[in-house]
């Protein structure tokens, strides 16, 4: 047997022993390498490597850990860092294996966006049908714990995670499966995601030939004047009887029927599910009427779709606010917050339009009417002329990954010597607005700094420790790098 071959077999002996030592994900790879890093400097020598692949159950002759050290020695120092180990037993994944991941994100992503948001994904997890809870290996808890620790990282801009980093993410449970594993990983998305070839399954594949045979039975009823999406508007308005701009599935199935479609009851529900983004259990048909326009606008070059996709994130907007608050400081979420909260005049948690353009521009932010209009629009989750200010806030705020989260409840150990509250007294005197995000970036004096932090917790008397988490989550909401974050947490606090 050549070397290389051999090679490939000592590594995927490397990735059986992780598994069968219940390591899922990288961390716990770190972890276990950080065990015999006896300098913890990041790097094995050869000695430390030999001890860590003998602790997992791999023993080499001493040709073969030359060949497998010098394998992973990439640079050649004499060392071997956790980053080049990782590297290589996370390569290799078989297209099997590539295919159940890409096929499971498509089965997530029912509004074909490209993106899933990371709190959405947190509800879906089921981690109790995970093959280590049925075997009870692990908890339903502790399972939770790593798939939230772990793709969280993989996600870029801390809210959502787009196919490419859920490759990755599975790229990393890849690197501790053996190749003989296939079922396992095949087992291990399908059931912690609910993919199933049950009796209610409709593949991907065939939604994508069902929104094809809809939109062709659409065109074949347009007229040369109008586009598809106006036809199919026609269509829905008809079934919509109280004029709400929903319709729900029997509705839904009576305009399919009405455009000639003949399609089981599943294929009927799975089409309805796709659309309904919400969950509501009712569609609002715009939205669906925007895509039909949309992909008919490629077929009639005279044809100008009057539809948009409504529910597609106004990034450019979005982004635009948040560059703006960051230039009023690192408190303008909560200020931006505050003033949605008084503008809301019934005191119900939603805004109507004009008292969402009100609130936006008290906030300081000035936006055109297009922007207005696409913002409220995908805000507006149900059709009713009125947005919740509290999901908009939640949307600009980032979720504290795991790293942050660490070093905030690391700070309120700190501040509060183990008592469940402080006051705000104690919270004012331990902050050192010299050292606050707002004057290391230059945007505040000092002065100005300190005037907003006391402003900011004036009306308040106890902090527990969910509230301050809270606030600090806020402040991290525009802080896009962890060095920054964590150098507001070491340092601007006494």
């Amino acid at each position: 047997m050549d070397w290389r071959n051999k090679l490939d077999l000592i590594q995927n002996k490397i990735r059986g022993q992780l598994h069968a030592r219940k390591i899922d994900d990288l961390e716990g790879v770190y972890q276990l390498m950080s065990e015999f890093d006896r300098d913890n400097s990041g790097y094995l020598d050869k000695d430390e490597f030999q001890k860590f692949l003998s602790k997992i159950g791999v023993f080499l002759t001493t040709q073969e850990l030359r060949a497998v050290y010098d394998k992973y020695d990439l640079n050649k120092d004499g060392n071997i860092a956790y980053a080049e180990f990782v590297n290589l037993i996370r390569e290799n994944m078989s297209e099997k294996r590539i295919n159940v991941v890409r096929n499971t994100f498509s089965f997530l992503d029912q509004s074909r966006q490209g993106r899933l948001q990371l709190e959405c994904l947190y509800k879906l997890y089921q981690a109790k049908n995970h093959p280590r809870v049925r075997t009870r290996q692990k908890t339903a808890q502790q399972v939770t714990k790593e798939f939230v620790n772990a793709i969280s990282k993989r996600s870029k801009d801390g809210q959502s995670i787009n196919e490419d980093e859920f490759l990755n993410y599975y790229a990393d449970c890849n690197a501790t499966l053996p190749n003989e594993k296939e079922e396992y990983f095949t087992d291990l998305l399908t059931s912690t995601w609910g993919v199933t070839s049950g009796a209610d399954y409709v593949s991907p594949e065939r939604l994508a030939q069902l929104e094809i045979i809809l939109f062709e039975k659409i065109r074949q009823k347009t007229v040369t004047k109008d586009d598809e999406g106006k036809t199919a508007k026609k269509a829905f308005m008809y079934f919509d009887l109280e004029n709400k701009g929903t319709i729900d599935i029997y509705q839904f199935a009576q305009a399919l029927q009405k455009f000639g479609c003949v399609f089981s009851e599943k294929e009927i529900q799975a089409l309805f599910n796709k659309y309904d983004s919400d969950k509501s259990g009712r569609l609002c048909y715009d939205e669906i009427c925007g895509l039909i326009a949309l992909m008919g606008s490629g077929n009639n070059a005279n044809v100008n779709p009057v539809f948009q996709i409504s529910r597609a994130p106004p990034q450019d907007t979005l982004n635009r606010i948040r560059n703006d608050l960051i230039k009023k400081g690192q408190h303008s979420v909560i200020r931006m917050a505050t003033i949605f909260t008084n503008s809301d005049k019934n005191k119900n948690g939603t805004l109507n339009r004009q008292e969402f353009q009100w609130a936006m521009k008290e906030s300081g932010l000035l936006l055109t009417k297009t922007e207005y209009d696409n913002l409220f629009r995908f805000f507006d989750k149900n059709c009713d002329d009125e947005v919740s200010f509290v999901e908009f806030i939640a949307f600009l705020r980032k979720p504290l990954s795991q790293y942050r989260i660490n070093l905030a409840n690391q700070l309120w150990d700190r501040l509060s010597n183990g008592e469940s509250q402080l006051t705000t007294q104690q919270l004012k005197q331990s902050y050192d607005a010299s050292k606050s995000h707002d004057v290391n970036i230059n945007i505040k004096t000092v002065a100005d700094a300190n005037k907003d932090f006391h402003d900011i917790w004036k009306d308040c008397q106890i902090v527990t420790q969910q509230h301050f988490i809270e606030y600090l989550t806020d402040i991290s909401a525009l802080i896009d790098n962890d060095q920054s974050f964590e150098k507001f947490i070491r340092y601007a606090w006494k």
